[in-house]
Parts: structure tokens; C-alpha cells; sequence
């Protein structure tokens, strides 16, 4: 598309409890896309599933940041937009030329591999991992079992499902007893940004902690509790054949609660990211190491965050998000500016990825 203006959707909010931080993350991407290259549409979808698609593209000249509130709920007019279907939607994206979409959805419905399905049947390109890897890392539980394969140090889990816990609550409780012990953890397997996820310490928190979780999904995820400090190893993927790269691992240290829960992820002053993180040199390529493999062995492109929990010498990777917080104060372009890469440059990375993923993905189906 040399020579040509690039039109990007940009994909946001969504059917999740994740809805307010996907749309802060996709605003903060809209005002950042640099519009002499791209022509940027703003999508937003409500929270009941509902399409709001502007009727026109922002474009160069335009003063985005003023404009991009109004924008992602009026027309040009000033009129609210009318929601569409989902199927009225994507022909919409069609019709109206959009070259890739940027995805900057969280949880469900997002970043789960289902928007990535129906853009694939469209044959659009977007950013971020496809449908497998999508799929398979917003699964906590599939991502243990695929850790513990490839031997990647994780804490001790057990899992435990709805109907179980209603009819064998003591067997269950015996079992964490043996198995894992207090203090534990309890977290929604296909949600982030720390929505729902205790530290319990007895079995009374823990039967209140089991039935918040259950308000989310139909299992809970209880890991063993470790001990550490936080850290995250962002990794940057790169065109189909090259390998990721992985960003400067950033140490989370939380201000208003006693891990990076979402008070600390998103409240001003709610936590301390430092960013190159403060490990040796021999633990820093470790750390980076193993948040490579993991995006490789799921499957990741374009871009991935996995956390991690440093006890001593020893790194327990707890999870992996394939499309990490984009807003203001998220962790991944911390670490993309500690590397010397601006945010507009980094956005122009995931769309040159998503670009040439998709370019490949064509010329296999072409043989």
C-alpha cells in the first residue's frame, strides 16, 4: 500500500466487564495513529453488542483529540449514531474499504479469538494474535496446561467447576487443603486486567472469593500464592518467520492494595511501574527468555504481555495476554518507550505486522 493512505478501523469495548479499559485503550490508540498515513475510523461496540460505526474517517488536518470523544457516539451532524447488528456492521466494514483493524478489545468477545474469526471470514487484516493462539491464551486454565507441557514454571493449581463446587464444596476443600494450602489465589479463567481475582488467606474468604468468580465464568482458577515481586515481560512480534522481540521487563510495584489488582492497575498513583525492571542481568534475559517462549508456544503475533512472579531466583509465569492495555498508564507502551519506541511508532509496528501476517496468510491459500 506504498503511496496510499491506510484505513484503519480501530475496534473497541465490546460485551465484557473489561468494556471501559478496552475503550480507553482504543482511544488513546485513535489519538495516536499518525494521520498522514492512515485514514482512522473509530469503533465502538456497546456493551450489549451493539455496532457504533462513525460515517466518516478522521483524517489529516482534523484535531483528533477533540473531536475523538463525540465521535465514537455522534455522526458528523452531531446526531447520535445509529447501533448496528453485527451483521450490518461487518458489511459496513466492508463497503466502507477499511484495510486492517485494530483490535484493542479486552476479554471476551475481544480477545478471545471471536471478532478474530469473523474478521478472518472477511479476509481482513488486524492486529494482535489470530484465532487459535486468541482462543487458547484467554484461557487461564488451557495456558497452565500448555506451560506445565513445555516446562515453563507456573504455581500449583486446581480448578474447580460450578456444578462441582454446589454439590462437593467439602471433597473440594479437602482437595485445596492438600493440594495447594492458604494463602491461595482465586481468579476467573477468561478475564483480565485482575477483574474478580483475591488473595485468600482461611476458608471462609476463600468460599466468598469462589462465589465472586462464579459471577464471571463457570470455573475458578485457585493457584498457589507466591511470594515475590511482579513483573511483566511485554514481547513485540514481528513479521510471519522473524522472531519476537522481546521489550525491557517492567517491575510493577502496587501502591493501594497488596497485588496488581484493578485499583492498582488503574487508579492514579494506585502502583510504581519501573521500567527497565531492577534485576540483574542474568535474571532480566531469563525473564525475557521465558516470555518469548510463551509467545511462541501459544502461537502469539503481533504482541503479548506475560506476567510473572520473581520468588528469589525463581521466575513463576502466572498468565499471558495477547492484547495487553494500550491506555495511558499500561504497562506495554512503558515498555516500548524504555526501548526508545514511541507510542505512534509502536502502533505503526502492529499495523506493518498485521499487514504482512495477513499477506502471508493469503499467499498459502493462493498454492
Amino acid at each position: 500500500m506504498e503511496g496510499k493512505k491506510i484505513n484503519v478501523a480501530v475496534l473497541m469495548g465490546g460485551r465484557t466487564a473489561e468494556h471501559e479499559i478496552s475503550v480507553a485503550s482504543g482511544t488513546m490508540v485513535a489519538q495516536n495513529l499518525d494521520l498522514s498515513k492512515y485514514n482512522v475510523k473509530p469503533i465502538t461496540i456497546t456493551r450489549e453488542g451493539s455496532w457504533l460505526m462513525p460515517n466518516r474517517y478522521l483524517t489529516e488536518g482534523q484535531r483528533v483529540t477533540e473531536l475523538l470523544p463525540k465521535y465514537l457516539t455522534c455522526d458528523s451532524s452531531g446526531k447520535d449514531l445509529v447501533p448496528l447488528e453485527t451483521g450490518n456492521a461487518l458489511s459496513r466494514t466492508l463497503s466502507d474499504k477499511v484495510d486492517v483493524v485494530f483490535i484493542a478489545m479486552h476479554g471476551p468477545y475481544g480477545e478471545d479469538g471471536t471478532i478474530q474469526g469473523l474478521l478472518e471470514l472477511l479476509d481482513l487484516a488486524y492486529t494482535g494474535s489470530g484465532v487459535e493462539a486468541s482462543a487458547i491464551s484467554i484461557n487461564k486454565i488451557r495456558t497452565k496446561e500448555i506451560y506445565l507441557h513445555y516446562r515453563i514454571p507456573t504455581p500449583r493449581y486446581m480448578v474447580i467447576e460450578e456444578h462441582e463446587w454446589h454439590r462437593k464444596r467439602d471433597a473440594l476443600l479437602n482437595r485445596l487443603a492438600k493440594r495447594i494450602g492458604f494463602p491461595c489465589v482465586t481468579k476467573p479463567p477468561r478475564l483480565g486486567s485482575s477483574v474478580g481475582v483475591k488473595i485468600v488467606q482461611d476458608v471462609q474468604s476463600f468460599m466468598s472469593a469462589v462465589e465472586t468468580v462464579l459471577r464471571y465464568d463457570t470455573s475458578v482458577l485457585v493457584e498457589q500464592f507466591i511470594l515475590g515481586r511482579e513483573i511483566t515481560s511485554p514481547i513485540l512480534g514481528n513479521a510471519p518467520g522473524e522472531k519476537p522481540t522481546p521489550l525491557p521487563l517492567v517491575e510493577i510495584v502496587p501502591k493501594s492494595s497488596a497485588f496488581f489488582d484493578y485499583e492498582a492497575k488503574y487508579a492514579a498513583g494506585g502502583s510504581e511501574e519501573i521500567a527497565p525492571a531492577r534485576l540483574n542481568g542474568r535474571l532480566t534475559k531469563k525473564a525475557q527468555r521465558l516470555g518469548a517462549k510463551v509467545h511462541e508456544v501459544l502461537g502469539c503475533s503481533g504482541l503479548s504481555r506475560t506476567d510473572m512472579i520473581l520468588n528469589g531466583e525463581s521466575l513463576y509465569v502466572l498468565e499471558t495476554n495477547t492484547i495487553p492495555g494500550l491506555t495511558e498508564m499500561s504497562l506495554f507502551p512503558k515498555a516500548a518507550r524504555a526501548m526508545g519506541m514511541s507510542f505512534p511508532q509502536l502502533l505503526d509496528h502492529l499495523i506493518d505486522v498485521a499487514l504482512a501476517t495477513h499477506r502471508s496468510k493469503k499467499i498459502c491459500t493462493d498454492r
